[in-house]
């Protein structure tokens, strides 16, 4: 009769994601970095499907991620190849920390290191200066998913409840890529 509503949903979504990162590709990235803007997207887009259900980001996806921003480095910011290698590593090794320092205060692994390798990757598109926004974008959208999240379920959050940062932070990277890439 046809596909039930449990695999129409996320392909339905998928669909229109994709469409979203077309159309705010072509709006706001210029011509000359258009096809890398939509590579980018579509690493970010299975990047963040992927952690949502499965909380894992996968390493070749975050390579690809880490080689398209070099390549867009090489291509269009040489000038600025120092500040964009500063953000790829400011932005792993931030995450690491959090990382390293909540493990040592709770006991638990609460970010993952994939969430730590993305925050590189889009580093190396943003460059240092475009950090504080990353992180900031990605926590308050992220709190704000999973508040609304917690609010559609009737599903109380609490700190143990494992959330995924990986979509929070792919979306981030996103908004501050084109708005870096606008100006």
């Amino acid at each position: 009769m046809g596909w039930p509503m449990t695999r129409a949903l996320p392909l339905f979504i998928h669909g229109l994601l994709a469409a979203g990162i077309g159309v705010t590709a072509w709006l706001f990235a210029p011509p000359g970095i258009l096809l890398l803007t939509l590579a980018m997207g579509a690493v970010l887009l299975a990047l963040a499907s992927t952690d949502w259900r499965t909380f894992i980001l996968p390493d070749p996806l975050n390579a690809l991620l880490a080689l398209l921003g070099l390549l867009m480095v090489w291509q269009h910011a040489r000038s600025d190849w120092l500040d964009h290698l500063i953000g790829g590593a400011a932005a792993y090794l931030a995450l690491l920390g959090i990382e390293l320092f909540y493990r040592h205060v709770r006991g638990i692994d609460a970010l993952g290191r994939g969430d730590a390798k993305l925050a590189g990757a889009l580093g190396l598109w943003l460059g240092w200066q475009g950090l504080p926004f990353l992180f900031l974008i990605a926590a308050a959208s992220g709190l704000i998913g999973v508040l609304i999240y917690s609010g559609l379920l009737r599903r109380k959050i609490t700190g143990d409840t494992p959330v995924p940062f990986g979509p929070w932070i792919a979306l981030s990277g996103w908004i501050c890529w084109l708005g870096l890439a606008a100006i």
